[in-house]
């Protein structure tokens, strides 16, 4: 028996928080300390994972990866990835990775714990091997809050596989234990012990279950747990011929509760097993009037007559017979009803009606029962990790093939895309090229290079003028002409006076165009250096939009090549997708159908029980009749 679905998703809960604690490096990290996102793409991740967007997360983290836009969480995501795989079944990608990073880490709590979970889920994909080895890896530094969960999946191990003896040995260091894990240990410890044929350990073990107080407000869990243990209890003794001693255990049963059933029925049989048929009426009559479709009611329905006849009551045996053989053939039709709607897909339909609600892969189950015939009589099989597992790969290959149909509508978007790129380009080209062509780079390079050889001339020769402002110039160049005009005055008494001026004019400009002379032309090949990154800037901006506007019509073909490759391959993976989803429904359906056939089968049988007992009735009161009518003879 499993603990409450309560219990499993705190385990799904840790399970990822195992997995995302495991790349923190050393054991003496500082455990209290905040983890930040450094990589955006891991924090996208992160973000579809918390919103329970599974399949979605994986596919962003398998991009990431492959495009190392993750290498501030490169461990994180190798583990983060090995969960996802794993919860999708994809055992042996997952197993590769959480062995090659968990035998590098550091931290032996955190190798133990990932390692723990993940025989969890190999144990409740019916991998039990696997998940024995997996168990085996746990070393001595699981958190002591798990350690009597631990103890309980090596023992329902062992069970799965056979192994009662040491299901024994395991199960029994939890017997003191006081928690919840050891209730469902000793449970199973006894369950064990009864299947080895070791009647009196395995129902001491029980009897310690089923007679322990319940408390004020007991859990349903808890509860339900003592009722089971208690009819398991009373069929052991009821198999053992022990009639009296099944009863004590089989009446603690509650009468309202998912056992009830079964303890009525039982108590009726130890009655019916002490001659004390009047006693055995009182639960079986209480029991006939339930739900036809529990095999407990329909084995009462052949119980009450039995106990009738028993007791000389013919008649009344006569009738109840009848009335089963009614109702055995109401419910066969029923149940062939159920078959036909199974054939025809309902009963799958039914169960994935709400599959989008719920998260895919390892965390999905199903919660509800659905409210149909066909789900009524398959309750027990709907519960079983086979069957969940079973359903979770349908609902996850469901999911799948929507993801792809999604994929392939978006690739004729991409088409529409790439066509309204390309008719843009195609308009935008002839400014390109006319921009292009009226840039002519190689003319100021050599400007540039004129430029250069007139600062050095400058330079060399110490020309200040030539660095002066326009009006410096303009003032020089007519000082230089006034200079000629004196010159041809000669000697006259106004002449000197001019020159005098002139010169004293001449040095004052001259003295400025000194003054300014080395910040003008430091200011110079300052601008020379910037002519020279602007131009080298302009030359790669003119050659990548060159080299852009040659590149697109390839890269366009290129682009175009790719999604038309990949309409094939969405294809061949959704036909994949699809003939898998096909097996998989198959193959629950076929397990319904061979559950509700046994059922048919098992209504079939009683229906010829009742039918021979009743004749067996009007075979005596005929013999019974017969004296009568020859006496009366004359």
């Amino acid at each position: 028996m499993r603990p409450p679905r309560v219990i499993r998703r705190a385990g799904a809960a840790l399970l990822a928080a195992s997995l995302l604690l495991a790349a923190t490096p050393g054991p003496a990290r500082d455990r209290d300390a905040p983890r930040g996102v450094r990589d955006l793409a891991y924090g996208e991740v992160l973000f579809r994972f918390y919103q329970q967007d599974h399949f979605g997360a994986l596919v962003r983290l398998t991009a990431a990866l492959e495009r190392n836009e993750v290498p501030s969480h490169a461990a994180e995501a190798e583990l983060l990835l090995g969960a996802l795989y794993l919860s999708y079944g994809q055992h042996r990608l997952a197993g590769e990775i959480f062995e090659r990073l968990l035998a590098e880490h550091e931290d032996p709590e955190v190798h133990d714990r990932a390692w723990f979970f993940l025989a969890k889920i190999w144990r409740q994909r019916g991998y039990f091997a696997e998940a024995e080895a997996a168990l085996a890896r746990v070393g001595g530094h699981l958190p002591a809050s798990f350690e009597p969960e631990r103890r309980l999946l090596a023992a329902e191990l062992a069970m799965d596989q056979g192994r009662f003896e040491d299901a024994e040995r395991l199960l029994a260091a939890s017997e003191t234990a006081d928690d919840e894990w050891a209730r469902y240990a000793e449970y199973n410890l006894g369950v064990a012990l009864v299947r080895q044929g070791r009647i009196r350990e395995g129902a001491a073990v029980l009897e310690r279950i089923g007679s322990r107080p319940l408390g004020p407000e007991p859990s349903e869990a808890i509860a339900a747990l003592r009722d089971k243990a208690n009819v398991a209890l009373g069929y052991a003794w009821l198999q053992a011929g022990e009639a009296a001693l099944a009863k004590p255990a089989l009446k603690r049963v509650r009468l309202e509760g998912p056992f009830s059933n079964k303890a009525l029925l039982g108590v009726g049989w130890a009655d019916a097993e002490l001659a004390e048929y009047r006693a055995a009426l009182v639960p079986w009559l209480e029991l006939k009037g339930r739900t036809v479709d529990d095999p407990a009611v329909q084995e009462s329905l052949l119980a009450v007559p039995y106990a009738f006849a028993r007791l000389g009551a013919d008649g009344q045996a006569a009738d109840h017979y009848l009335d089963a053989i009614t109702a055995f053939d109401t419910e066969i039709e029923r149940i062939e009803g159920s078959i036909a709607a199974v054939r025809s897909g309902a009963l799958i339909d039914a169960l994935l009606e709400h599959a989008h609600a719920q998260p895919a892969g390892w965390y999905y189950r199903l919660d509800a029962v659905p409210d149909t015939q066909e789900s009524r009589y398959l309750y027990e099989l709907l519960s079983t990790h086979g069957f969940q597992e079973s359903l979770k790969n349908l609902r996850d290959l469901k999911l799948l093939i929507e993801n792809l149909d999604q994929w392939k509508e978006s690739l004729s978007a991409f088409d529409d895309i790439l066509e309204t790129r390309w008719l843009a380009f195609e308009r935008r080209r002839p400014v390109i090229d006319a921009s292009l062509d009226a840039i002519d780079l190689d003319d100021a390079s050599s400007k540039r290079v004129e430029l250069e050889s007139r600062i050095a001339a400058i330079e060399r020769s110490r020309d200040v003028v030539a660095l002066g402002t326009a009006d410096q110039r303009r003032q020089w160049h007519e000082l230089e002409a006034m200079g000629a005009s004196l010159a041809r005055l000669g000697d006259l008494p106004e002449a000197e006076e001019l020159r005098r001026k002139h010169r004293f004019l001449q040095g004052l400009l001259l003295w400025d165009l000194e003054r300014d002379y080395k910040a003008r032309l430091w200011e110079l090949k300052a601008s020379l250096r910037r002519l020279d990154l602007e131009l080298k800037q302009a030359q790669a901006r003119h050659y990548r939009v060159t080299t852009a506007r040659d590149a697109w019509p390839e890269q366009f073909a290129e682009m175009t090549h790719r999604i038309d490759e990949l309409v094939p391959r969405i294809d061949a993976l959704r036909n994949a997708a699809v003939a898998a989803l096909e097996r998989q429904r198959g193959f629950i359906e076929a397990r319904a159908i061979e559950e509700l056939e046994a059922r048919r089968a098992r209504l079939a049988a009683y229906r010829v029980q009742a039918r021979f007992s009743l004749a067996a009735i009007y075979d005596r009161a005929s013999a019974r009749a017969v004296p009568v009518a020859e006496g009366a003879r004359p």
